[in-house]
């Protein structure tokens, strides 16, 4: 079986079956149809957290999150209390790009979800993510003032919080940056001679968080909202990716490995949570001072009040929208996954800086929130709004094990745990969140057409491209080899002489300024509130 000469990753970000399946159905993604009826396809689990900004991280490393040290859109240092974004440096492990710079291979990495600041590799990089407008988001840095030139590549763009209840708005900005972007990709492919390509596309999530009702068959409001104009023309974004697929697509050859994928799948929501106010209520946290301002802006009127203020007189990056007020003193568990809810941690002595829990406690009151977080219901409805429970180390393994969040969240169908002023309530604007299941479909000379004969998980995904080409790595990955992509005897070698570990310390590379302003794009973004 002969090997790839190439390999193409293109990611929609959190696309799921549950959303494609009916558009594949009616014909309107027949590119897409295509690519499943010549290859494999089936699900891909993403990693918990299963938000974007600790799956990317996950996909780039072929590691789970306590590999690599990411678990959330703020960055945790024990010890500090202020947490600030995280960027491409917060990543503690050699990503994949290291191997195939190292094995002289020549990479695109187009759009990925937090390479920025951009890294040097052999090859082109645009960073993805949330950017700061004064820097170059490119690399090398001349690559900015020729794609400026030649296919202008748009940054940022699809806060979809900001443009709450006014779907047809924030559907033609998406159109509109997703065109942008094509021409980009496109012209990138045309003119660099690559060996490996990751190029994503973030529209499909955007969407997906607030539009769900048009789309998702499960949502309750799908049998009337699905035949809406405002539907068609969310259907009309995913057409245009597929017509976008197309055309990355043609740039390929039979002789090359092609995996379409997601980071995460994403499930219907009509009802969310503030997991910090359910701690409350079960009476692990205490709220200080500010509380009531806070929760002001925190959804809803006054949170698009408080970032028309900061548009109008251009306080981003200069003043930062206030941040939860608790009081450490008398908290013994927060949340530690601000941006989705996924994860709390005990407020440990010794680990957090306000800790007031005696480490010879911590494994007697970690079982007890379990017990109550698992016991907790809406108060409304009934319903439990978690759906599973872990202890980190059920699903964790690595050298930062220490800093992830004590016990991980899956959320129930139908809940968010986060977007809510009040402890639990309904969904307003919201109506999708993320889920562990997203989507994998390939073709190359190693597939085996059809249904996937194997689980397949992000962290797969790198090691497989990397056992394709014959690049080696230089350190282990958890991630496995995805024989059904590969062939049978195909295996990833593993050679640690080749290079050394990324460094596990060092700042984030943003100025106060530009961390402030990343800040607000992420609130714009919904993960941070």
């Amino acid at each position: 079986m002969s090997k790839p000469n190439r390999v193409l990753i293109i990611g929609w970000d959190g696309v799921d079956w549950k959303i494609l399946r009916p558009m594949l159905d009616a014909g309107e993604l027949p590119n897409l149809a295509s690519l499943m009826q010549r290859g494999a396809y089936g699900d891909c689990l993403s990693t918990v957290p299963s938000h974007s900004w600790c799956a990317w991280p996950s996909f780039m490393t072929g590691l789970n999150p306590a590999g690599h040290g990411v678990f959330d859109i703020l960055e945790h240092k024990p010890g500090v209390s202020r947490r600030l974004p995280i960027t491409y440096r917060s990543i503690k492990a050699p990503t994949i790009f290291e191997d195939f710079t190292r094995a002289d291979k020549t990479s695109l990495a187009l759009n990925i979800p937090l390479t920025f600041p951009t890294p040097e590799m052999k090859g082109k990089v645009i960073g993805g993510g949330v950017l700061p407008a004064s820097r170059s988001y490119t690399y090398p840095t001349e690559l900015q003032k020729e794609l400026d030139d030649k296919a202008p590549f748009p940054i940022n763009g699809m806060s979809w919080t900001t443009y709450r209840n006014r779907p047809d708005a924030f559907i033609k900005e998406c159109a509109e940056i997703t065109a942008k972007r094509q021409k980009t990709f496109e012209y990138l492919l045309d003119t660099t001679e690559w060996d490996f390509g990751v190029l994503v596309y973030v529209s499909t999530d955007r969407i997906q968080h607030c539009l769900m009702e048009y789309i998702h068959p499960e949502h309750p409001a799908y049998a009337e909202m699905s035949k809406s104009e405002t539907a068609a023309k969310v259907r009309g974004v995913y057409q245009q990716l597929d017509t976008g697929l197309a055309e990355l697509l043609k740039r390929t050859t039979d002789d090359d490995l092609v995996m379409f994928m997601s980071d995460h799948g994403h499930q219907a929501c009509t009802r969310t949570c503030t997991m910090d106010r359910i701690l409350k209520h079960l009476g692990y946290l205490e709220f200080g001072k500010g509380s009531f301002a806070f929760d002001l802006i925190r959804w809803g009127p006054g949170r698009r009040i408080a970032r028309r203020l900061y548009d109008i007189f251009k306080l981003h990056g200069k003043i930062a929208i206030p941040a939860s007020p608790i009081d450490w003193s008398n908290t013994r568990v927060y949340t530690s996954v601000v941006s989705t809810g996924e994860g709390v941690s005990i407020n440990l002595k010794g680990r957090e800086p306000g800790g007031i829990v005696d480490p010879k406690d911590y494994e007697k009151l970690r079982d007890e929130v379990a017990d109550a977080l698992g016991a907790f219901r809406d108060p409304q409805t009934g319903d439990a709004p978690i759906g599973k429970i872990y202890r980190k180390e059920e699903v964790l393994s690595g050298k930062f094990l220490d800093t992830a969040p004590d016990l991980l969240l899956v959320p129930a169908p139908f809940y968010s745990l986060t977007h809510a002023r009040t402890m639990v309530e309904a969904a307003d604007w919201l109506s999708g969140d993320h889920r562990l299941e997203g989507v994998v479909v390939a073709t190359g000379p190693g597939v085996k057409p059809g249904p996937l004969e194997e689980t397949a998980e992000l962290i797969d995904l790198g090691p497989t491209a990397m056992a394709a080409l014959g690049v080696a790595s230089a350190t282990p990955r958890d991630g496995k080899v995805l024989r059904s992509l590969v062939g049978e005897g195909v295996g990833l070698t593993v050679d640690e002489s080749l290079g050394t570990p990324a460094s596990e310390a060092g700042d984030a590379g943003l100025s106060q300024d530009e961390e402030g302003e990343i800040e607000d794009h992420l609130r714009g973004l919904g993960y941070v509130e």
